[in-house]
């Protein structure tokens, strides 16, 4: 329980508590609450306090750190059953001083030289939860109740945690909010945490799923087809490369084998050339005859004409001398005819030799190769291997997806199901719960709300309902029952014994609900031991709806004002900063 909070410097308004009703009251002699840069009587700055002795954040809290730097802020509460003083600084934020018996807390706290015993802000918190919520430890839980969110359920601060009974903030995570209300509501929270942890699971796979359909962008079936392909494409080129010899004198064997061709053809358009040539003059040897000297003599015979004899002597010579010379004719080409046979006989050698030569030599170049087209078909064979391993590794992302949904279906229904178990293993502990939110609403309508809790395959759903919710007030006192229930439970656990509620929690609640919410608040606090602490503008009290001897001036713990700036919370108005 909250005893008092007060400050060193002396503008600050201190305030202090009792179990049951307790109200900040702000008489509205201005219209500053219109202003939203300018802070009013200082309802919000006080709750704001609250929070920064609770080991919130500064810089999370509307609060002016630069008018504030030599202020130092003090708590008196009830921690594991010891009334102790936590002092903090806004110049050293991250120390909390301690005064009183701590011999009883938690967690031990540090002394410094001087013997001020002191705790970081973070051990702070972590005695906080295990005192006021009894936290436990749980090194297994990637998600866990913390103290700071589990706290600002009773401690409401801002518009937006006025807006869900079971969120603080609008933009809560569904883990947290799950968590934490499962946690209070008595609820094996683990399992929210399951579901948190197969909700990131789930979300990762689909974004893989999308990754992979837009970098692969064919089916199973079709990239199967595909890597039959590759490899039969694979195998062939290996074998080649296995099969493949490298000769070190690859190229000169090449140039000698084009070297040879070269000669061949010379050789034989030689031999063509002598071979035309051997058959003209085998033809003129067969048609060479000698001439028919006789006919001529007979011709002059016939003619009546005499040679004598010195002419017939003339004739005989030069039979002979033009058969002498048919003689040596032929002669010379059966000479000439023996050569040509004899160049086209070595010619017919010489191109047998250089073929069988070059066919040898194109026979080694047939089974061999050189070391660049070595290389070149290990490159192929290396790529193919790598478009192989590609397909590979696409069809096995396939295959991954597949078995994650699986595994993730398989996860959900499992965890429905141990949360179906839980579920009834802890009836007890949310039978209460409905009961006490069945009562709060009932206290405060005609007819009670319930409080709802669902199980299902992504953890719990929560809901509560009263008649007539659709209205902003009811909807308002929603959040009303659920707190007030959730301090009951935790009282029932002797866990966390206040609940602070703005003055946001009363706009647009009809007259009567509002009398009847803090006389039943009043009337809970006293029963259960915890106090009720509410911020109430002055022209909200209900005055006339109270029930008889229920005078609210007895529960006022602080009255301020913003007529001037001295009757303001801190003893001076300020200037929020605006958000951007």
């Amino acid at each position: 329980m909250i005893h008092k909070i007060w400050a060193n410097d002396k503008q600050f308004k201190a305030v202090e508590f009792s179990a049951g009703l307790n109200v900040i009251l702000a008489e509205r002699t201005l219209e500053s609450g219109q202003k939203d840069t300018r802070n009013g009587a200082g309802k919000t700055t006080l709750l704001n306090i609250v929070h920064f002795c609770l080991g919130a954040d500064l810089h999370r809290l509307s609060l002016p750190k630069d008018e504030l730097q030599d202020w130092e802020f003090y708590i008196c509460l009830d921690l594991c059953g010891t009334t102790l003083t936590a002092k903090r600084s806004v110049s050293n934020a991250k120390i909390i001083e301690i005064i009183g018996d701590v011999s009883n807390l938690l967690i031990a706290p540090e002394k410094d030289s001087e013997g001020v015993i002191f705790y970081k802000n973070d051990d702070w918190r972590n005695l906080l939860g295990k005192c006021l919520f009894r936290i436990q430890d749980e090194a297994s839980a990637k998600y866990a109740p913390s103290f700071r969110s589990l706290v600002s359920y009773f401690t409401r601060k801002g518009a937006d945690a006025y807006t869900d009974p079971f969120k603080h903030f609008r933009n809560q995570k569904a883990y947290d909010m799950q968590i934490n209300n499962a946690f209070l509501l008595g609820l094996n929270w683990l399992h929210a945490s399951e579901a948190q942890e197969i909700r990131e699971k789930e979300s990762a796979t689909k974004a893989l799923n999308a990754a992979i359909k837009a970098g692969i962008g064919a089916t199973q079936g079709e990239l199967e087809a595909e890597r039959v392909r590759i490899e039969r494409e694979l195998k062939q080129k290996s074998d080649a490369l296995k099969s493949f010899n490298v000769h070190p004198q690859y190229k000169e064997l090449q140039d000698q084998a084009n070297q040879l061709t070269g000669e061949i053809h010379d050789l034989t358009n030689k031999a063509l050339m002598f071979r035309r040539k051997l058959e003209r003059y085998e033809r003129a040897v067969s048609e060479e005859h000698m001439p028919d000297s006789g006919s001529v003599e007979k011709l002059f015979l016939e003619a009546g004409v005499h040679f004598a004899d010195s002419i017939k002597r003339s004739l005989d010579e030069a039979k002979g001398f033009h058969k002498a010379i048919v003689q040596n004719r032929k002669l010379f080409l059966e000479a000439e005819a023996s050569q040509l046979k004899n160049k086209l006989s070595s010619s017919d050698a010489s191109i047998k030799a250089a073929c069988d030569k070059r066919a040898d030599i194109l026979k080694l170049l047939e089974t061999h190769g050189a070391l660049e087209e070595f290389s070149i078909l290990q490159e192929r064979v290396i790529e193919k291997k790598s478009e192989l391993e590609a397909i590979k590794s696409r069809i096995a992302d396939i295959r991954d997806i597949a078995q994650h949904k699986k595994d993730i279906k398989a996860s959900k229904i499992e965890l429905e199901t141990k949360l179906q178990r839980d579920y009834e293993q802890s009836r007890t502990d949310w039978e209460s719960a409905v009961s006490l939110f069945n009562e709060n609403s009932q206290a405060l309508y005609d007819e009670p709300g319930n409080l709802i809790i669902n199980t299902t395959d992504n953890g719990y759903k929560f809901d509560v309902e009263i008649n007539k919710s659709s209205s902003e007030g009811v909807g308002k006192m929603k959040i009303f029952c659920y707190d007030l229930m959730l301090v009951e439970l935790m009282r029932q656990r002797d866990g966390i014994d206040f609940l602070f509620h703005d003055s946001s929690i009363f706009d647009g609640v009809d007259s009567r609900q509002r009398a009847l919410a803090l006389m039943h608040a009043h009337r809970k606090g006293l029963e259960c031991n915890f106090q009720y602490t509410c911020a109430l503008n002055s022209d909200m009290i209900p005055s006339d709806d109270f029930a008889e001897g229920f005078e609210l001036d007895k529960f006022v713990r602080l009255t301020l004002k913003d007529q001037k700036p001295e009757d303001a919370a801190l003893g001076f108005h300020f200037e929020l900063a605006k958000k951007v």
